[in-house]
């Protein structure tokens, strides 16, 4: 005698369930690779732009450096040199006159009252009549 014993409800239950879990799996797998291809493009975005502001600052030094070279080449120079003496030292070249201007005697210097402030002193229906019956030339 065999006995014949029917699993066909227990696999499809069994079926379901693996089938279940094994998606629950991938979707997990599919969300961790996901989050993490994200990180990594953002990290490479970040990148760029670190290196794009890098190259301007890059292009920003090698322009003061090119103006330091510049400059370093006009001191070495006779002009900037007796330019620096002038400054510095109070020098005159041959054939030059100096003038020196005294700055107590232009304090003094007595300015004339324009005509606005003139006016100020005039009453009021002198000005008015100055407006009306005064030729303006």
């Amino acid at each position: 005698m065999r006995i014949h014993i029917n699993n066909k409800g227990k696999n499809k239950s069994l079926g379901k369930y693996s089938f279940r879990v094994v998606t629950f799996i991938v979707l997990v797998v599919v969300f961790v690779m996901g989050s993490a291809l994200a990180r990594e493009l953002y990290r490479e975005y970040k990148i760029q732009k670190d290196i794009e502001a890098l190259k301007v600052q890059i292009s920003d030094m090698e322009k003061d450096n090119y103006e330091l070279a510049q400059f370093i080449e006009y001191l070495k120079t006779d002009e900037s040199k007796e330019a620096e003496a002038r400054k510095r030292l109070n020098l005159k070249a041959d054939g030059e006159k100096v003038v020196m201007i005294d700055e107590a005697s232009q304090s003094n210097v007595v300015t004339q009252p324009n005509a606005a402030a003139a006016e100020e002193n005039v009453s009021n229906y002198r000005k008015w009549w100055n407006y009306f019956f005064v030729n303006k030339g």
